[in-house]
């Protein structure tokens, strides 16, 4: 039996920020920050936190040490703020995650990521990690004209991973929502060890970014692009998942239902009054945070 939605997940995706922050480990570690920015209408905000919020559970299970950023407190300020925390807390050994979700724009010199306040660049980003102890980093961008952050971030160690190939691939991406399935899918397992990297994320995500595009008849306007080492930081485990039951198919079902409206309705924007159709859009998204932690609860009850 599905359990009922967690109302507390439930709100805190609505409004603002919750950080998990542990004490320093004596073993290695993984380190992580995620950022949802912002969306620039309701429908986006609520689906960049939703997918900034599946990356911090699932990274949970491998991590003590996570700040999730979201709403208002996810600003220039903050992210220079919890990078000079995480530098403090790492040592070399550790590892080093970070997951910025929402647009980005580029204006042919310096790509900036959307969040409250003054945006902050690439180039600005890469002077915060600066100081960062560990030897091995994962830096992925899901949104628009991520593909030129990979110039100002490459660095020795680091895994650079984004949405699109190149900062003129200007439009709003899909990236993010394969990226984050893969944390849970049995088939990004290439290895089948029961953990997925983030290379084994980055190809499944792609191989779902170029169905989508595929099965929809229309050109792709987004090519993620990985590039540095070999991706072996580990985003999750799969050993304790179970198998999809009777009970939990019709939830995965119905969400599958929800994306395909989701996107109908973005495609047939123009034929809605503005307010009428933010309020569609809101509804619909709101419905599938809900469904996906239905999903969620019933794999938890698996376990």
């Amino acid at each position: 039996m599905m359990a009922a939605p967690n109302r507390k997940l439930f709100f805190g995706v609505l409004t603002s920020v919750c950080f998990f922050v542990a004490h320093h480990a004596q073993s290695a570690e993984t380190r992580a920050l995620i950022v949802a920015g912002l969306g620039g209408e309701p429908g986006y905000e609520t689906e960049f936190q939703r997918h900034a919020n599946t990356f911090a559970n699932r990274l949970r299970e491998i991590s003590n040490d996570i700040t999730l950023l979201l709403g208002e407190l996810a600003n220039r300020d903050a992210v220079r703020s919890a990078l000079a925390g995480i530098n403090q807390r790492a040592s070399a050994d550790d590892a080093l995650v970070l997951v910025f979700v929402g647009h980005g724009s580029y204006d042919g010199e310096h790509f900036r990521f959307n969040v409250p306040g003054p945006d902050f660049t690439a180039t600005d980003l890469a002077g915060w990690l600066e100081p960062v102890p560990a030897e091995r980093q994962l830096v992925v961008v899901t949104g628009s004209s991520s593909g030129a952050v990979h110039a100002p971030l490459e660095h020795t160690g680091r895994l650079v991973i984004t949405a699109t190939r190149s900062g003129d691939e200007r439009n709003a991406t899909v990236f993010a929502r394969y990226f984050h399935e893969a944390l849970d899918a049995d088939a990004a397992d290439i290895d089948k060890d029961l953990r997925i990297t983030a290379q084994e994320a980055f190809s499944y995500a792609a191989n779902g970014v170029s169905h989508h595009y595929a099965s929809r008849q229309t050109m792709a306007t987004e090519h993620p692009l990985s590039e540095g080492p070999d991706g072996a930081i580990v985003l999750a485990q799969l050993t304790s998942l179970p198998t999809i039951d009777p009970v939990v198919s019709p939830a995965y079902e119905h969400r599958d239902a929800l994306e395909e409206a989701i996107n109908a309705l973005r495609a047939d924007k123009n034929s809605y009054l503005t307010a009428d159709y933010y309020a569609e859009l809101q509804r619909l998204l709101l419905e599938l945070v809900v469904v996906e932690m239905q999903i969620e609860d019933a794999a938890e009850e698996g376990r």
